[in-house]
């Protein structure tokens, strides 16, 4: 018997391309967000900053330099081009458009189960964060997967599309480098890798020297007192071996793997949202009850309040991650066992079967085309 989907049950046509299917995506979540954020507070602080630090940035002051710094924004240089739209904006408002976005994305691939993430503590962490990671991600995934269709790889919008969407996913790098580094070498996009360098990195020179002094001296307050990745967690050797037996388990979607890596990597790592790309690596519906259940059993023990005399950022903040990192750990362990289409279609990277094709038994065989 074949397995019913979660498209043939809300009696979605499978047949329906792509863009209509993110639109109606889209419009579906909006209603959802709206109803959400009405509910569960939003934090503005973050919010906040990025709002000082855009306004600065457009002013043509240098929000990192030692005379003119500008506490907790970090976002790199060339970010003010796609975050101006912040200052017009509530935190409200940029959380549902950004998850709105993400129900884009599950529409247009199809990936049911990445609605469970929705269900989840980590979906709350970054509603009640007031962050920005689900807008930039989810705009710029969409764009990524645009310029790569088959009608626009090949032309001049199509490299527009795509350096914007590079530009778009490393407004927050700890997110966006892996996706972006695994994409440009998958389709080896020297074009856009060119043009990325030029208007992200030439253009705003003056300011990457302060920026990186800012990042290695004075790193988000968060990374002192949580470890939102594998990396910053266990180290560089435990994460590198987690990271390799990872690309070497499966065929992967380059958004999927990069998620991932992200999550394992990062030395600053992006809370959520890589979660959610893990996820959409998952194709069996039963994955659905047990990412919600696994989610609040974990937050039980660890979404707890502090005792009272012991401050609470620091009492918190080690239980977060140890909750982010269980979620991760699942959602890598579901992809492995329950793949979906990174298994299922032949532009996948599949790093493993060309490491197969090399040290295995049948070295004469032809090795698939697509691997990095």
């Amino acid at each position: 018997m074949t397995e019913r989907t979660l498209g043939s049950i809300l009696k979605i046509n499978t047949r329906t391309n792509g863009p209509v299917k993110a639109v109606f995506g889209f419009c579906f979540g909006l209603a959802i967000l709206l109803a959400v954020v009405n509910f569960f507070p939003v934090n503005h602080f973050d919010f906040d900053n990025i709002q000082r630090g855009v306004s600065v940035l457009i002013n043509g002051g240098n929000p990192w330099a030692a005379e003119t710094r500008l506490q907790h924004f970090y976002n790199p240089p060339f970010s003010v081009l796609f975050l101006w739209p912040v200052l017009f904006a509530t935190p409200k408002l940029i959380i549902v458009l950004g998850g709105a976005l993400l129900f884009a994305l599950i529409f247009h691939l199809k990936s049911w189960v990445a609605f469970a993430w929705f269900m989840t503590n980590s979906f709350l962490f970054v509603l009640a964060s007031g962050s920005i990671d689900m807008y930039v991600m989810g705009a710029g995934l969409l764009l990524l997967l645009a310029g790569d269709s088959e009608r626009l790889r090949s032309n001049v919008f199509g490299v527009v599309l795509r350096v914007l969407a590079y530009g778009m996913l490393m407004v927050k790098p700890q997110g966006g480098l892996f996706i972006v580094g695994l994409y440009i070498l998958w389709r080896r996009d020297w074009k856009g890798l060119l043009a990325s360098l030029i208007l992200y990195g030439l253009f705003f020179a003056r300011l990457y020297p302060d920026w990186i002094n800012v990042m290695l001296h004075d790193p988000p307050q968060a990374q002192n007192v949580a470890a939102h990745s594998l990396m910053k967690r266990f180290g560089p050797i435990a994460a590198g071996l987690i990271a390799i037996g990872v690309i070497l388990s499966r065929k992967w979607k380059y958004w999927q793997l990069g998620g991932a890596l992200a999550g394992i990597l990062s030395p600053y790592g992006m809370p959520g949202v890589p979660i959610f790309l893990v996820l959409t690596a998952v194709n069996k519906l039963i994955a659905i009850p047990l990412i919600v259940v696994y989610s609040a059993c974990l937050a039980l023990m660890t979404w707890v309040s502090p005792p009272p005399g012991v401050d609470y950022y620091a009492y918190l903040n080690p239980l977060m991650a140890i909750y982010h990192l269980s979620m991760l750990g699942l959602a890598v362990v579901l992809a492995c066992y329950m793949p979906g289409h990174g298994e299922d279609e032949g532009d996948a990277i599949d790093i493993a079967g060309r490491v197969k094709s090399i040290v295995g038994p049948h070295k004469l065989s032809k090795p698939d085309k697509d691997w990095i």
